[in-house]
């Protein structure tokens, strides 16, 4: 299951864009999923207009010129792949971070000193052996 697709299914569920960020969802891609559910529902629930016969209403464009309109489709399939090249990235990088240990754990943290989102780990080279420390510790 795609993360995109996870995501969408706990919204779906009931579950808060507050309890996915915890749980280590990245913040655009619940931001991304909650517009798409809030579009979704809009257009539902969208009023057709008086004697339309329900015709969907498409918003205006305005062209400048015939050349730009005829460059209008061809500009569109390119952004259209450029969307795509990109999206398609953002799930990869979404994927190789969700094997990351401590993922999201800066932002679920909270010591019993009061303390949230202070917290380092000792990290070890596999190579060496040299331990050395790694994470947001206060401001001096």
């Amino acid at each position: 299951m795609k993360v995109t697709e996870h995501v969408e299914h706990l919204l779906r569920k009931g579950r808060s864009p507050e309890e996915l960020l915890e749980l280590g969802f990245s913040k655009v891609v619940v931001t991304k999923v909650r517009r798409q559910l809030r579009q979704e529902k809009a257009s539902r629930h969208a009023k057709a207009p008086k004697g339309g016969g329900g015709t969907k209403v498409l918003p205006q464009v305005t062209v400048r010129s015939a050349e730009e309109a005829a460059a209008m489709p061809q500009r569109l399939t390119s952004m259209e792949s450029g969307l795509k090249a990109i999206e398609g990235r953002v799930e990869e990088l979404e994927a190789r971070l969700s094997g990351t240990p401590v993922l999201g754990l800066r932002r679920r943290f909270k010591c019993q000193c009061g303390a949230t989102g202070l917290l380092a780990v000792r990290i070890q080279c596999t190579r060496c052996g040299r331990e050395t420390w790694w994470g947001w510790f206060p401001e001096k």
